[in-house]
Parts: C-alpha cells; structure tokens; sequence
C-alpha cells in the first residue's frame, strides 16, 4: 500500500474546529485534495468545501464506501457518528474518535500524540481516540510533573466554541442585539444567555452536582496521567470565542523548590513559560502557555499555576493532524 492510495475521511463538516482543521492539513501538507474525503450525516446537507484552491463534494454517508486505506476521523458525534464508526471499523479503516463518541470504553486506546504517542503500537482495535480540547491542554501542562502528582484540583474557564458551533453562532447574535440595545435570545442548548456572561455550568447537572463534562475531563486525565492521581474538575463558560484557561491546584507527593517547578515546565514540550498567561494570547499560538505559578497556601507541598491555549486550532485540530499523519505514515 502507498502513501498516494492512503484517503483521509472527514465527519464533521461545519462544526467548531473544521475549519481549522483543513487550515492545519493544507499548511502542513498532510494530504492532497484527492486524498481528502468529505461525509455528512444522511440527513443534513452541506455545499462543497475548499482545500488547496480545490472543490471537495460533501457525500452523504448512505452513498460512502470504506475501505482499508482510510483513516476516518470523527469531529462531531450523533448517530450518524456512530453509523460511520461501526461501517469503517468493518471495512478494516482507521478512526479516530475526535468527538468522545467512544468515551469510556476500555477498548479504544486514548492517545495525545504529544503525550503517549507510542501506545498504538499496542492498540487492540483500529479504533482509537484522541483527548477533548480540555484534557489535552491540562495533561501537556501537567505532564512534566506527573511522577511527582498526588492530587489535582482543576477549575477551567471554557470558551463557548467548547459546545459546538451553533453556540458561537448565538453568541455572535445575542451580541449584536444587545450592542442594539434589544433583549437577546436565551441560546436553546444552555438555556441561558452566552453573550456578557459566566456561567457557573452549561450543562444539566448530575446528581452529584457534577456535570457529565467535569466527570469525563477527570476520566481522560486519569487515563493520560495515571490512575493514581485524584482529580476533581470543575467547569465554567466564559463569554468569550476562542481560547481556553484553566487554573490548576496541584498537591505534589513531597515538597519541591519552586525553582525546580518551574524549571520542569519550562522544558515541558509544546509548553511556553508566561507571566500572566491569558486566552487571547493563546489563540493562534501552537503552545499551550503556563504561568502565575506560586506556592499554594494549603501546605508546603502545594503549588498553584494556570494554563492557557487555543482550543480549537491546537488541542483539536493540530493534535488530530498529527496523529492523522503518523497513521497514514506508519499504519
């Protein structure tokens, strides 16, 4: 099997991180335009899409074929997502659940390609996931101190590209209205207006107060850090596009200097060192910033610091094409 037979298929057209996605594949050359395969769900509709100056149909997935040489990756869940797992995993294809769609099933290996690159060697189907935009950037800024992580408590400042496109589209609109000086819509998916607000949680919550995002935020960093460390995770929305920010309150097993703290995320891979790291500043950036890191009150083995990124462009879509790519290099 060649390179130039390899087919890279999309579900997803039109969600959050899409269009930075195609943007990651056609700056780093990863397919070409006859490699690139669109799907939708059989009942939406979406027009063709541009890459590399070339129209690329959009095929509604009853009329897809798959085949062996692909590497399907799924960018939104649903039904339709599940259809089209279950049809490429038949067919002998690779997929690559973008979409937590597979969250909490054992048997497909969770894998940041920064991270833990190496356990597809060990995978025990052709059915692997990669971490939400949240895990992948609070595992990167974690990762340098990881055999050293006794307790994590997480409190993340999430943007509202994090619930999906169409509440970016309500904020957008609910900001025009307000700048208007109209009432704007409540956003149907929260329930509560997205534009000059906070939210203290945009889901339900479960019975243990907690929201199913906080509890699989704690699921994916177990799985990428070890079982041994106890997290806790809590979630807001912020009334803001793009970028993501979490701080972090992180027990060690044994007091270290904080000098040697920073010195471990200063050589942490894909981590850049920030005074006051904020969101703006990560959007655009291919790093995931850490800073206002202190010793924290509670005790001396204590230690407080933040992270920031951009949660589409570099936790979805840069990680998807990079372990996109190693599958059609290696796989």
């Amino acid at each position: 099997m060649t390179e130039s037979n390899r087919e890279l298929v999309i579900l997803g057209v039109g969600s959050a991180p899409f269009d930075a996605l195609l943007e990651i594949l056609e700056e780093r050359n990863t397919v070409t335009p006859a490699q690139l395969k669109l799907v939708v769900g059989d009942e939406a509709e979406a027009d063709p899409q541009v890459f590399a100056n070339r129209s690329i149909p959009v095929v509604p997935l009853k009329d897809f074929v798959f085949t062996p040489e692909q590497v399907v990756l799924l960018l939104t869940g649903g039904d339709a997502a599940m259809a089209a797992m279950a049809k490429a995993e038949e067919a002998g294809a690779w997929v690559v659940d973008a979409a937590g769609i597979s969250r909490g099933d054992e048997s497909v290996a969770l894998i940041h390609p920064l991270l833990n690159a190496e356990a597809l060697q060990a995978v025990e189907r052709r059915v692997v996931a990669v971490p939400g935009a949240a895990a992948a950037m609070v595992a990167e800024a974690l990762f340098p101190l990881r055999s050293q992580l006794k307790s994590v408590e997480v409190v993340l400042n999430q943007p509202v590209s994090a619930l999906g496109k169409s509440c970016v589209d309500a904020t957008a609109a609910q900001t025009a209205r307000l700048f208007n000086g109209q009432e704007p819509d409540v956003d149907e998916t929260t329930g509560q207006r997205l534009a000059f607000n906070h939210l203290s949680s945009a889901e339900a919550l479960l019975e243990s107060g907690h929201s199913v995002s906080e509890l699989a935020l704690v699921l994916e960093l177990r799985r990428l850090l070890g079982d041994s460390i106890a997290f806790d995770t809590t979630i807001n929305t912020a009334s803001v596009f793009h970028g993501q920010l979490a701080n972090l309150s992180v027990q060690l097993e044994a007091p270290v200097e904080l000098a040697t703290v920073r010195g471990l995320l200063a050589n942490g891979a894909r981590l850049e060192m920030r005074e006051r790291p904020s969101a703006q500043d990560a959007v655009g950036s291919e790093n995931t910033l850490v800073g206002r890191l202190r010793s924290g009150l509670l005790g001396p083995a204590w230690i407080n610091f933040c992270a920031a990124s951009d949660n589409l462009r570099k936790d979805i879509a840069i990680n998807c094409v990079q372990f996109v790519h190693l599958l059609l290099k290696t796989h």
